[in-house]
């Protein structure tokens, strides 16, 4: 007769190790709501128009320039001075600076037509529902969403109200139609150009590896982005933003409290106490690194797996102004990673490495906050050690898409 413990065997058992982990992560969750939300709802009303303190304090900003956008001041976001001062009055925090362009601002118009809890709820459903949804398309298994729950990306973007869930779902569910549908996925790559600095990359890739039709459908949704603001808005605001670009630059040389929560290289030079010239020319290391990177894979004949973790990891490699809670598109090739060793073999040391991917920006988040250490882009290495390994071994396989002609 077997013994009970025989199931706990050297396979199984880093297994059962990593779903007890998962487990607790996803306990975070509860822990949010109930030490952020259950006091806050306790001391004053759900549907209260202003409030007294806010819960996921990055969520003020976007409620705040959508109360103003809709008040019919959408300009205003863009002014330091009065955007604060709207924040302390209706959210009763701040003070936080709005870096993005009025594309962005257009997703958030419809945010204060809820009061702030309200609207912070539907806002992390929807998009973290939708986000899920996309990682799970990616891999179809029963453990998908309890990893991407314990993945730190997905926690610190639920413990913010940020919107790092919906570029996530944006970009990763344009790189799943990209085949099937591909002007209809180029549409959706072109709308995360509401945050420029994530889709930088995003034309250069398509260009490469002649998806013509993804690339039109991108610069279509990504116009029509553009052109629906300044309409909307007015296309002074476009001006006001476009005068205020050199201030934000400035922000982001000389706010050392940004640079711990900012995985780039950049930031981590800043952290350690180089110049700004010094950071930039390590930054601009990492940018050509990810050009590198994007046009060896795209000019190449790789499967569309690769090629979609090939673009997200060059985007994360290119950006100087990356926080953590953009570390939700890093799930999207951890998750093609899972499940490409799932369904096709795993290659040696494979699993470890794509489970220490998995833990280290915990690790360090942890230690640039608490020690100011600057580490954080070595949270890329692993994953891209692993993109090189499996596209190396992919093409030595010479598989069915090789000689597949680009649409």
């Amino acid at each position: 007769m077997k013994s009970p413990m025989s199931w706990f065997d050297r396979r199984r058992l880093p297994l059962f190790a990593i779903m007890i982990y998962a487990t607790f992560c996803v306990g975070l969750y509860i822990g949010v709501l109930c030490r952020d939300w259950g006091p806050v709802l306790r001391s004053q009303s759900l549907m209260a128009p202003k409030i007294k303190t806010p819960v996921a304090t990055d969520y003020v900003l976007h409620w705040t320039a959508s109360f103003l956008a809709l008040a019919g001041e959408p300009a205003a976001v863009y002014d330091y001075s009065r955007l604060k001062i709207v924040e302390k009055d209706v959210t009763g925090s701040g003070p936080l600076p709005w870096p993005y362009p009025p594309t962005a601002l257009l997703v958030d118009l419809p945010l204060a037509l809820w009061p702030y809890f309200v609207s912070l709820a539907i806002w992390l459903t929807v998009t973290m529902g939708v986000y899920l949804l996309v990682l799970y398309q990616i891999a179809p298994h029963s453990l998908t969403i309890l990893w991407a729950l314990a993945f730190f990306g997905t926690f610190v973007n639920f413990a913010q109200g940020q919107n790092g869930f919906l570029s996530a779902a944006l970009l990763g569910g344009g790189l799943v139609l990209l085949e099937s549908t591909p002007l209809v996925g180029g549409m959706l790559l072109g709308l995360v150009s509401y945050k420029p600095q994530i889709a930088a990359l995003i034309p250069l890739a398509l260009l490469i590896g002649r998806r013509w039709r993804a690339l039109a459908g991108a610069i279509a949704s990504g116009m029509f982005l553009i052109l629906a603001s300044a309409v909307v808005f007015g296309y002074d605001t476009w001006a006001v933003f476009l005068k205020n670009i050199p201030g934000t630059i400035t922000n982001l040389y000389i706010q050392p409290l940004w640079f711990a929560k900012m995985p780039s290289v950049f930031a981590a030079s800043r952290l350690a106490g180089y110049g700004v010239t010094t950071a930039w020319i390590g930054q601009g290391v990492s940018m050509l690194v990810a050009v590198a990177l994007l046009v060896w894979i795209w000019s190449s004949p790789a499967s569309p797996v690769i090629r979609g973790m090939a673009l997200v990891l060059a985007i994360l490699l290119f950006s100087p102004h990356i926080w953590y809670y953009d570390l939700t598109i890093l799930a999207l090739p951890l998750a093609w990673f899972w499940w490409e060793g799932t369904t096709h073999g795993w290659l040696p040391w494979e699993q470890v490495l794509l489970i220490s991917s998995w833990m280290i920006p915990v690790v360090s988040f942890s230690l640039a906050t608490r020690l100011m250490v600057p580490i954080g882009p070595l949270f890329l290495v692993l994953p891209v050690i692993l993109l090189v390994r499996r596209f190396l071994w992919e093409q030595a396989q010479k598989p069915k898409w090789m000689h597949a002609c680009p649409t």
